[in-house]
């Protein structure tokens, strides 16, 4: 049997997964709304001063708070998300979006018990 190999392996994973993401639709602001991996996308734009001030106490400083090219929120890393903390406990982080990985920071009045499958993600549009 032929050794695939670190290359090879590489390989398979990408000819397995890019018509995935090819096919993948992403949040946007004309959109609105989107359906991802499961669950409900939908956007938020406030002043997220309280929401890094929380999350630096929790998690320390040091995390860069930035926002993307393409608007995106960033907390480090991660997309900042409000969502239902009881099934993203608060800081819990790679929650899988269409817009990266993200860390739940926030939450809000549309995360109830039958809305458990919804992010709120938050951008500058």
């Amino acid at each position: 049997m032929k050794k695939w190999g670190v290359l090879g392996v590489l390989l398979l994973m990408l000819v397995i997964l890019l018509p995935y993401k090819a096919n993948a639709s992403v949040l946007t602001k004309k959109g609105g709304v989107n359906y991802y991996n499961g669950q409900k996308e939908t956007y938020y734009n406030l002043n997220m001063s309280r929401i890094y001030a929380r999350a630096d106490a929790n998690f320390g400083s040091h995390h860069k708070k930035w926002i993307r090219e393409d608007g995106v929120k960033m907390y480090g890393p991660y997309v900042v998300l409000a969502v239902n903390f009881r099934k993203y406990p608060y800081g819990t982080t790679d929650i899988p979006t269409s817009l990266g990985l993200g860390i739940a920071l926030d939450t809000g009045a549309f995360a109830t018990e039958t809305n458990l499958d919804q992010v709120d993600v938050a951008v500058d549009w």
